[in-house]
């Protein structure tokens, strides 16, 4: 569980340095779809759990 949380954490700090370098790096920035996409990129892992494959609690007859 520690391992999880580490990894969000480096998600995040990247995603917030990516957004503060993105204004120097590119002239005609689109904001809305900046934040569209940082949404987007955090929100992921929940959407892909919800449309995972149920598990079988037992496969014995």
């Amino acid at each position: 569980m520690a391992g999880f949380f580490f990894w969000e954490a480096v998600k995040i700090v990247l995603t917030v340095a990516m957004l503060f370098a993105a204004p120097k790096l590119i002239a005609s920035l689109s904001w809305l779809a900046l934040v569209v996409g940082f949404v987007v990129t955090m929100k992921v892992v929940w959407v892909l759990l919800l449309f995972r494959p149920k598990r079988r609690t037992s496969d014995k007859v």
